[in-house]
């Protein structure tokens, strides 16, 4: 497939829509004929709806134009880069709405005093646009699970989670799904989907992964099935538990989910000119603009007012809705620019530019209403809602992979107090421009730091001696103050490509602002200043000759002269490298790398492990792949420890798995006061039984448990690097330990050894360590001995060059030890033996040998000849248009 060939790539990603989706019901037909395939059903069918919710996003990605995206920690900054790169030959950012001509600078964009002033996400178009005189303003909308993922972004970060005052409490959880089982209405109700509650819960995971996995088991599951089906305060009540159920937050989730309901769920709505500007005695100025954050103080206020918009429902404009303009603020996620005049930069007629409200410093409250240091005052909602929105809009247009060209802006004069953008550009260059450097070392770096205001640094420096000056540009000032601190942490810093720092850093500053070092006439840039000559000789020698700078700035001595050159600022040079990175043909690169990854993670290590093709040739297929297994294994034989000890669950999780199920009577399990030492036999005897249900559930169940917990390591990417095996030796590693657990019956040890459990006068707290104990040890005994501790040793495989020694037995030649016949050791000698090497060849023995006896018990051996038919059917469709 040509990777610059949009049209492929869309066919591609859509196919994987639609294979995901026809997975998901044919694992609904088979599961329950197929035991192996219940067991790990609704992990698969999890796994598919975020490869359908990844397929629906990059086909629409590779459907849209090339985008720059602008982030900024330095707001003002960030604005004159926009201005210089889109502007007419006017220097305007000229754009016609409604037939009237506007500068986006001075009629649209909010006063800012300093401070980011917009709540959404600006996009400068130069693409055709059709302009309606009545609803000229396209505004992009928030969908209802995204409100959702707002509020909690809100409550997670915004909220002293150490001192909030709300414990996960399962028994309170538990009756609040039973309570709106009962209310699940008998159709859909419009608004939300499954895949979009898996996509809320994929991203507070990202958010909150710690607290998030109490709700892993039991709550998660069960909200994706059951959301779609609940009204839409039914499912306020439903995620309330996930912003700790503060009540005003779920009233607001009930009230904005109603509204997008009137408005059809739809993605865009057309509005008056009004929302922007208004005309009043002969001027358009702005009065209650969406633009302007503070339009969010009228939430929920009799003083909001009401205004028209016309939802956009399969390309046609519908009737219009009354909604209040204070929600159209809140909801809207995009204001589309359309731009009336040809660019300065030729490249920007053919490339969008989208420009991101800058980062809000987060609350720290302990209540709804708790002072912070942070709060400017006002509506206490409309201050977590604008955190919560502006963090949220990087993130989903990163999600989206909206832009691969990102233009970050950082002041080069003083350190921002915004800490938690690291984490939201780390994810951004993950997914569009790699996850490693051998990914990334592909192309030409999408990311595009600019240090801003660069003309406040030198001016700064103009009085400084030699001494000072080289401290003053790398690791002890500019570059550790505007990078290395709060983003020195990213392996990307460090590597961006093999053997390089990241170092596509650019000098700006804007033209025409009076400075010591520049003289000007007439509005104009003439010449540096004679009277700084000297000085800025000095400054440029030290700054090209400092350490940091060179490994953090590419070519620093053009870098400087090009920030110095007159009228320009350094713009030219950061246009030119645009011109060269902003091309369809490495987005869509990128797009068709992820293509082929998820294709590869759904048919070689999901989906396909299911399918038997006609003719396999198994055996010899299974002793390939144990060659290769053990292979990658050996190599990291340091390891081996660490690696055993991830093939099976926590301790934590087991216990929480544990306390899911029917929980014991305490009074049952604790001294009765009342007791007068007399046994009661009946009563004893239903306990038992009731006991013993439990447990057998709770060995099944943890079963289950195992089988995820191994499917979930090769998606791990941070265990596969340190562990050091490739992705696919690892995927390969989990499903042959899988049919092997499966096919030696772990399930039954596990049933045994929890049926054959005295219970009577053990408290809970015992209780329930002793068990999950006892769950563990049979888990890592499997992990360590690969089934063989039950096989008789004249049976099991043997050493390599040895062939009279079983493995897992004691060395033949122990000269370093005198064993009686007893089996006590009487002795030791100076010479040491290597038990662990022993153990860990042995256990590469075992697992070869447990592979190969797989042959035959592979997971597709229990589909009818018709299903597998039909996978078939669905794993070609995935892979269709591959080449």
């Amino acid at each position: 497939m040509s990777t610059h060939n949009s049209a492929n790539i869309i066919q591609g990603w859509q196919g994987v829509e639609q294979g995901a989706g026809q997975a998901i019901d044919w694992i609904s037909a088979v599961r329950q004929d197929a035991p192996r395939l219940n067991t790990e059903a609704d992990r698969l069918t999890l796994n598919l709806r975020r490869s359908r919710n990844k397929a629906r996003r990059l086909a629409q990605a590779a459907a849209r134009p090339m985008t720059i995206g602008f982030f900024g920690l330095s707001q003002a900054g960030k604005s004159y880069l926009i201005s210089a790169l889109a502007a007419g030959e006017n220097g305007k950012l000229g754009t016609v709405l409604g037939g009237r001509q506007l500068d986006f600078l001075t009629h649209i964009n909010p006063p800012g005093g300093g401070k980011e002033a917009t709540g959404l996400v600006t996009r400068f178009s130069r693409l055709k646009h059709d302009d309606d005189q009545n609803w000229p303003v396209r505004l992009q909308l928030f969908s209802e699970v995204e409100m959702a993922k707002i509020l909690a972004n809100a409550f997670v970060h915004d909220f002293n989670q150490e001192k909030f005052d709300w414990n996960y409490d399962e028994g309170r959880i538990g009756d609040l799904l039973a309570t709106l089982e009962k209310r699940r209405r008998p159709t859909r109700v419009p608004g939300v989907t499954e895949d979009d509650v898996v996509s809320f819960w994929d991203y507070l995971v990202r958010h909150a992964e710690k607290t998030q996995s109490r709700f892993a088991l039991h709550y998660w599951p069960q909200a994706v099935n059951l959301a779609p089906w609940l009204t839409t305060d039914d499912r306020a009540q439903l995620f309330s538990v996930l912003w700790g159920e503060v009540p005003e937050l779920t009233r607001a989730y009930g009230h904005f989910a109603q509204t997008l309901q009137r408005l059809g769920s739809v993605q865009e709505v057309r509005a008056p000119l009004s929302t922007l500007v208004v005309e009043e005695n002969g001027l358009l100025i702005q009065k209650n603009s969406i633009m302007n954050v503070d339009m969010l103080e009228h939430l929920n206020q009799p003083d909001d007012p009401r205004i028209e918009v016309c939802p956009l429902q399969d390309g046609q404009l519908a009737a219009p809705v009354t909604i209040s303009l204070a929600e159209l603020t809140v909801l809207t996620a995009e204001l589309h620019v359309p731009l009336s005049a040809p660019t300065t930069e030729p490249l920007f007629d053919q490339v969008d530019l989208l420009d991101f409200p800058g980062y809000r410093g987060r609350m720290s409250i302990d209540t709804f209403n708790g002072k912070s240091a942070e709060s400017e005052g006002g509506s206490r909602l409309a201050e977590l809602i604008l955190r919560g929105k502006v963090a949220y809009l990087f993130e989903r247009y990163t999600e989206n992979q909206e832009m691969n060209v990102l233009v970050l802006c950082t002041p080069s004069a003083r350190q921002s107090d915004v800490s938690d953008v690291g984490d939201a550009l780390d994810e951004w260059i993950s997914r569009t421009q790699g996850d490693d450097a051998d990914v990334r070392g592909r192309r030409l770096p999408g990311l595009v730091w600019a240090l801003t205001m660069f003309d406040n640094r030198v001016t700064g420096a103009l009085g400084h001696e030699e001494a000072l000056l080289r401290q003053y540009w790398g690791q002890g000032g500019m570059i550790k103050m505007a990078m290395l601190e709060k983003f020195g942490k990213y392996s990307w810093m460090s590597e961006w490509k093999k053997g390089e720092t990241f170092n596509n850093t650019f000098l700006v500053r804007k033209p025409g602002m009076p400075t010591p070092f520049i003289r000007m006439s007439s509005g104009s840039e003439v010449a540096l200043s004679e009277d700084n000559a000297d000085q800025l000789t000095l400054m440029r020698k030290t700054f090209v000759e400092d350490d940091a700078v060179n490994r953090y700035i590419a070519s620093p001595a053009e870098a400087w002269d090009a920030m110095l050159s007159l009228n320009d600022g350094g713009m030219n040079r950061m246009a030119r490298y645009l011109s060269q990175v902003a091309r369809p043909e490495n987005k869509l690169e990128r797009i068709a790398e992820q293509l082929e990854e998820s294709r590869h993670e759904l048919v070689q290590g999901g989906l396909g492990n299911w399918y038997q093709p006609d003719g396999d040739e198994e055996v010899a297929k299974k002793a390939r792949i144990a060659q290769e297994i053990v292979a990658a294994v050996k190599k990291r034989n340091g390891m081996h420890g660490e690696l055993l000890a991830r093939l099976v669950p926590t301790r934590r999780s087991l216990h929480a798995l544990y306390m899911q199920q029917v929980s014991l009577p305490d009074a049952a399990e604790e001294e009765d006061v009342f007791d007068i030492g007399l046994d009661d036999t009946q009563g004893s005897s239903a306990t038992s039984v009731k006991s013993h249900s439990h447990e057998v559930a709770f060995a099944r169940q943890s079963v289950q448990h195992w089988i995820n917990h191994l499917r979930g390591l090769p998606e791990t990417p941070a265990m596969l690097n340190y562990i050091g095996l490739p992705r696919a030796t690892a995927e390969e590693l989990v499903d042959e330990l899988i049919t092997g657990l499966l096919r030696l019956r772990a399930e039954e040890a596990l049933v045994a050894v929890m049926q054959n459990t005295d219970q009577a006068g053990v408290r809970r707290d015992w209780m329930v360590n002793r068990q999950v104990s006892r769950v563990l040890h049979v888990m890592s005994d499997f992990m360590t001995w690969l089934g063989y501790q039950s096989v008789p040793e004249k049976k099991r495989p043997t050493r390599q060059n040895q062939p009279d020694q079983p493995i897992f037995t004691r060395p033949a030649q122990c000269d370093s030890v005198v064993w009686k016949d007893d089996e006590r050791l009487v002795s030791l000698t100076p010479q040491q033996l290597n038990y662990s090497g022993y153990f860990i060849l042995d256990w590469l023995i075992g697992l070869e040998a447990l592979i190969t006896e797989n042959a035959g018990h592979s997971a597709g051996r229990e589909i009818s000849v018709a299903q597998n038919e039909k996978l078939g059917a669905i794993l070609n469709l995935i892979q269709r248009s591959q080449e």
